[in-house]
């Protein structure tokens, strides 16, 4: 009798136990998803994103290859004059975005931009999907900082940003 009793003490330990183990593992994955969602409804600046760029200053080259028009032989424009620099840094800087996980494949991107700064970006627009990537040319790539492996959905700045873009062709 006393073993049977001890037997069925045991069980149910080693159940509220499990029980309890089980509860705290969800709450603790809650807790990393809500982590997670928050980071991905972060809203950045191009400034968050080139956080060790020099943005403001008139940029030592910035070319810009518009893909739209031949996929495999874009044309390339080096903006040389200052009034048209500063108006397409301008909208660059004054854009907000967001994380997302949509990808944009090569043939949907429209504009390919290579700023030269005091480090080089690049940034990979796509004006249909309203998304662009950034891309740290300066970097070697076994050292890819997160920022840099996401797309981010333009949300405001869009229609300056592709203003000045259209205005260079």
């Amino acid at each position: 009798m006393r073993k049977r009793i001890f037997i069925t003490i045991s069980v149910l330990a080693v159940v509220i136990g499990l029980m309890g183990w089980d509860v705290y593992e969800n709450k603790e994955l809650k807790k990393q998803e809500a982590i997670a969602k928050a980071e991905f409804e972060k809203v950045y600046t191009v400034a968050d994103i080139f956080d060790d760029a020099n943005l403001n200053e008139k940029p030592t080259s910035l070319n810009i290859r518009i893909i739209e028009s031949e996929p495999l032989n874009p044309d390339r424009v080096n903006v040389t004059d200052e009034k048209q620099q500063k108006q397409i840094m301008d909208a660059i800087n004054n854009l907000q975005v967001q994380k997302t996980l949509d990808a944009t494949p090569y043939k949907d991107i429209d504009y390919a931009i290579d700023i030269e700064s005091n480090k080089g970006y690049g940034l990979h627009v796509s004006e249909k999907k309203k998304q662009i990537a950034f891309l740290d040319l300066d970097n070697d790539s076994t050292k890819v900082e997160d920022k840099f492996l996401y797309e981010y959905t333009i949300l405001s700045g869009d229609d300056e940003f592709f203003d000045a873009l259209k205005g260079i062709q």
